[in-house]
């Protein structure tokens, strides 16, 4: 719950105000630093003490700071003048440019500039953007205006970026709104669309409301009392509203927080009117678009295209009135779209100060770095989701605001998307109850951290926190829409979730969840009458606890039987029109046997056999589960290796998925997992090669990398499909890929806090649905599976080590194995190591091995 401090002592949140000396008086200088990569401008003090600056990555987080003016860059010399002649491309005719003359008196002039002379295209104009308003700064391709507060409040206005673009009447116009980056202090957004406004007929919202379940899926909005732990609201507002009027002439009320805003249109022009301040915008059509940007102390209103533009200083009314209003006075609206966003504070509270502090020890290097983010051991830095880092001071704390928009509606497309969130905080610390569970320690706190974040993730999907009635105790797929509405117990899902660390992490969890799916859960995929078995023989072999096998087998064999009706013995193979990552089209491209679900039935009818023998089934019986699963393994080896593409592809032979070369990264997985011996070491040395040329970029592994558009599955990275990719690099010795895959997640969950459905392959923020299970689990499985290179079977677990060098002396404590509880000690890195158990050597940890043991793996 966000509160509201005295008006006394409230202070600008998103808008920079000096510390001390009575806040800014006067810019003196803004410029971009190519050499740094920021963004900086220098001031004077309000009281006339002296001059100081201040610097900023992202235009939107500025930070006081001792830096070389330009006076001193440039020996001693005055500052010059701002750009007050810029060239602008035409953003909706980019072929076309016009050029931009700024004057002093807050007029400018669009026309053409050949070094010599400016020849305009009209009469001057105003863009009068508080004082100092003349301020440019060109950086990086792009111009910004900045400006100071009118009156004493000495801030910095929102840094608004220039645009050129065409009228419909064809002629240039300038454009301004506040730069982008803003976009990344939105925390959650309402929306609505109010049609025939007018004085009977007002709008009036609540910005302060509260979640709670709904008949599944939905959820409900409900109003929120002052003080209740669970109520949702913002003190720092970002306002979109679209006014469509039937006449020329309205008068519209618009009141937030307290803060009456009067717009009225006229016959000529459009004014807006809030707090004795006023602005006028000429009248071209009945339509108007308002950006209100509310901090604590002053208010931003954008108007038409941004050609109109008005800075306030307003005192909200947070105590009375968290609402919006909307009341025409005169005339009839006939529709406005309302969009509300709640933002973010760009200043830490005192708190988060000290564990900022706390994250930056005297030494702490960079572990890891990509193009667009850096990991060091205790902070990550992201320019995809901007300032701040993320903080972690210690390997149970994570120190990062809110980096998701959270929706309160399905929108309007065919997935019915929405993103949640569910810990609205900006602190994460791991329940307690996660000391039951395998610990990683790495001496990375980050790394750590995100170990323990998937493990929490496991520990409150098989709670009661997020139970649907009657699955308590069993893992639901993900946090979902929030405690009391999780995602529920999925068929797909808990195979997934369990042949991915599940068996090894959760034992109990594991058994309760695959009993439930022999009988019940969601089953929305074409895999889901072979998932059980899958997930109950990897269970055995993880546990050897024989009675889940017992228990389920009537079931079990009643699902292989469907399955056997099923395969198609000319071609090979059982059909499947999907593949096990996608539930939401059809995939016609794979000839109808999509590889991914294919390895699938091809496990059950595998593991079928070996349990058949356990539970005694005749001979002939089991020999005709194994001959289909052999059948069905080498029509996989044959049908859809291409040898030119070098991988599998989605479709055998003769299908336009192996004509074109396309990849689908769940088939791809399993086909090189070396659990399932579809690939040779030569393959799978090779997809290892392709990976990143055809489907790995920085922020992970594309789910459908041939398809164009972009959705939840397409365009999109899901960490579950990885696994057996780190299995694959830590057993090829592909130390380089494999580190990558690790540094991938720990980015997206440290940054996050969570593990998010859907990472948008192109842009990397992660959205949709929070605590996805299979995630954690996936992320888990890249250090018991890729760096450990742990495998078991009926003979017992097997080690083998593939360990990056960041990841040297590693241990992974309290895993249990069948009866067995293994505290693993790594000594040294690389991919050659002998194993020890109590100081004795051997190859394989055996299946009778009971009681806590120290397994410890040598570098040689």
């Amino acid at each position: 719950m966000e509160t509201a401090e005295p008006v006394a002592l409230r202070r600008p949140q998103f808008h920079f105000a000096a510390g001390a000396q009575g806040g800014i008086g006067e810019l003196i200088d803004f410029y971009y630093e190519d050499e740094q990569g920021q963004w900086c401008f220098e001031y004077r003090y309000a009281d006339g003490s002296g001059a100081g600056a201040a610097v900023s990555r992202d235009l939107v987080h500025w930070h006081e700071a001792t830096v070389q003016t330009r006076k001193e860059l440039t020996g001693g010399k005055d500052s010059q003048a701002p750009p007050c002649i810029v060239e602008l491309p035409i953003v909706n005719d980019p072929n076309l440019t016009k050029w931009l003359r700024l004057h002093e008196n807050h007029t400018y002039d669009i026309g053409e500039w050949d070094g010599e002379s400016f020849i305009t295209d009209g009469e001057p104009a105003t863009l009068c953007y508080g004082v100092d308003s003349e301020r440019l700064a060109c950086g990086k391709g792009r111009l910004i205006l900045a400006g100071l507060s009118l009156g004493s409040s000495g801030r910095l206005l929102v840094l608004t970026e220039l645009s050129m673009r065409r009228s419909a009447q064809g002629s240039a116009r300038l454009h301004a709104a506040p730069v982008g980056e803003l976009h990344n202090l939105r925390v959650w957004q309402r929306e609505w669309t109010v049609a025939d406004l007018h004085e009977q007929h007002p709008f009036n919202e609540s910005l302060q409301f509260r979640m709670a379940p709904g008949e599944w899926p939905d959820i409900r909005i409900l109003p929120a009392e002052d003080g209740e732990p669970d109520a949702i609201t913002s003190n720092l507002l970002d306002v979109h509203l679209d006014i469509n009027a039937v006449a020329q002439s309205y008068l519209l009320e618009i009141v937030l927080y307290g803060l009456k805003i009067v717009v009225e249109m006229s016959e000529f022009a459009s004014t807006i009117r809030c707090n004795g301040a006023a602005t006028t915008l000429a009248m071209r059509e009945v339509s108007l678009k308002l950006r209100l940007l509310l901090d604590q102390t002053s208010m931003e209103i954008f108007a038409g295209d941004g050609e109109a533009l008005l800075s306030i200083s307003v005192t909200p009314d947070y105590e009375q009135q968290r609402n919006l209003k909307l009341h025409c006075q005169s005339g009839t609206i006939q529709s406005v779209a309302v969009d509300v966003y709640g933002l973010r504070s760009t200043e830490p509270s005192p708190p988060e100060r000290l564990l900022i502090e706390a994250a930056h020890p005297a030494e702490d290097h960079v572990i890891y770095q990509s193009e667009s983010y850096s990991i060091y051991s205790h902070r990550v830095e992201d320019t995809v989701y901007g300032e701040p880092p993320a903080y972690v001071p210690d390997r149970n704390t994570i120190l990062s605001p809110t980096r998701a928009v959270e929706e309160f509606v399905w929108r309007k497309n065919w997935a019915n998307d929405m993103t949640r969130v569910i810990d609205r905080g900006n602190v994460w610390h791991p329940q307690a109850e996660i000391a039951k569970l395998p610990d990683l320690h790495t001496g990375h706190a980050t790394i750590d951290a995100a170990y323990r974040l998937a493990a929490d993730v496991f520990y409150r999907c098989g709670s009661p926190e997020f139970a649907r009635p009657g699955e308590e105790g069993m893992w639901t797929a993900g946090q979902f829409q929030g405690p009391g509405e999780g995602f529920g117990v999925w068929v797909r899902d808990t195979t997934h979730i369990a042949i991915r660390s599940g068996n090894l992490l959760d034992p109990a969890g594991a058994r309760a969840s695959l009993l439930f799916t022999t009988k019940d859960g969601f089953d929305n995929g074409v895999d889901g009458t072979a998932m059980p078995i899958v997930g109950i023989w990897d269970y055995y072999l993880a546990t050897g606890d024989l009675t889940l096998v017992q228990q389920t087998w009537p079931n079990l064999k009643s699902r292989i039987a469907k399955l056997e009706e099923s395969f198609d013995a000319d071609q090979g193979l059982v059909p499947a029109d999907q593949s096990t990552s996608n539930d939401a089209f059809p995939e016609p491209e794979a000839g109808g046997f999509c590889l991914a679900t294919e390895t699938y039935f091809m496990e059950s009818f595998r593991a079928m056999s070996r349990m058949g023998v356990l539970m005694g089934e005749p001979e002939e019986q089991v020999r005709s589960w194994a001959e289909i699963g052999e059948r069905l393994l080498q029509g996989i080896q044959r049908q859809y290796w291409n040898d030119e593409a070098g991988y599998f592809t989605s479709g055998p032979i003769g299908s336009e998925s192996y004509r074109e070369g396309y990849w689908e990264s769940a088939g791809q997985e399993m086909a090189m997992w070396p659990r399932y011996g579809i690939a040779t070491p030569e393959q799978r040395q090779r997809i290892l090669n392709r990976l990143p040329e055809v489907a790995m970029n920085e922020f992970g592994v594309n789910v459908f990398p041939y398809r164009e558009e972009t959705n939840h599955f397409a365009g999109a990275a899901w960490i579950v499909w990885t696994s057996g990719m780190a299995a694959a690099a830590g057993r090829e010795g592909r130390l380089d890929l494999l580190m990558t895959l690790i540094a991938q997640q720990v980015r997206n969950s440290v940054m996050t806090k969570t593990f998010y459905e859907v990472i948008d392959y192109k842009t990397g923020k992660a959205w949709r649905w929070p605590g996805q299970l299979w995630h954690a689990a996936g992320f888990i499985s890249y250090f018991y599976f890729g760096v450990l290179g742990i495998e078991y079977d009926e003979q017992g677990m097997t080690i083998t080590p593939a360990v990056p060098e960041t990841l040297r002396d590693l241990r992974l404590d309290h895993l249990r194995y069948r009866e067995a509880v293994l505290n693993i000690a790594v000594h040294g890195f690389g991919t050659k190591f002998r194993m020890t158990c109590d100081g004795e050597q051997l190859d394989v940890i055996p299946t009778s091995l009971k009681g806590e043991h120290c397994i410890e793996l040598w570098a040689i």
